[in-house]
């Protein structure tokens, strides 16, 4: 009984990436991240825009309207207009575990940055920037693959993106050697559009697989 109302419990978390906006979302996200530093780049050497607290207003600026985009614009509308209309409305409830497992997600993901941050730091120290960025290149496609473990098992071609994904930015880190942030902007949008196509192509199965209820006669 146990087995059975966790299956089902993991089941409700997974339909909400049923139709792919999860995926959608997150590949926004990380668009905003390249936006946000192409426009740091251009800006003048000079700007206030660039240092403390203008900087960090700049920030917002830039990252709050494109995420709102991805979550009312997109993620929303999709599931207003196409997939509530086809599966139904789900509303998640909230039991300890769920709240322990959120909290124990968020260590996680901490001590990531955190190891990842100080990876960085000790590569730049050595001049060995490779290996720093190794580290972050494998975290993208680790987030990706767990991603795809927990909320999307059925579908197993995603595991081929998380092969192409892993072997993309390989191949962007061949042709750009550099191992500072510049380098990593080529890297980001390839990781954000490989978000982007794997919940558009989750959005169209969905489509295909699922046809909205006929009708009722009177």
């Amino acid at each position: 009984m146990t087995d059975t109302l966790q299956n089902y419990a993991r089941r409700t978390r997974r339909y909400d990436n049923i139709d792919g906006t999860g995926e959608m979302y997150m590949g926004i996200m990380v668009l905003a991240f390249v936006l946000l530093g192409y426009l740091q780049a251009i800006l003048p050497e000079n700007s206030m825009w660039r240092y403390r607290f203008a900087s960090l207003v700049f920030a917002y600026a830039v990252l709050l309207p494109v995420l709102a985009f991805g979550y009312w614009g997109v993620r929303r509308t999709i599931k207003k207009y196409i997939t509530w209309p086809r599966t139904g409305y789900v509303a998640y409830g909230h039991c300890g575990k769920s709240w322990w497992s959120n909290i124990a997600a968020l260590v996680i993901a901490l001590v990531v940055v955190v190891v990842c941050a100080n990876v960085e730091r000790l590569a730049r120290h050595f001049h060995a920037m490779s290996l720093g960025r190794a580290v972050w290149m494998a975290f993208n496609v680790a987030a990706y693959a767990f991603w795809i473990l927990f909320k999307s098992k059925e579908h197993p071609w995603k595991r081929l993106i998380v092969v192409l994904m892993a072997l993309g930015l390989f191949a962007i880190a061949f042709i750009v050697p550099r191992g500072d942030f510049d380098s990593r902007r080529p890297e980001m949008l390839f990781i954000a559009l490989t978000w982007l196509a794997s919940g558009v192509a989750t959005l169209y199965s969905y489509i295909r697989h699922t046809q909205p209820p006929a009708p009722e006669s009177e």
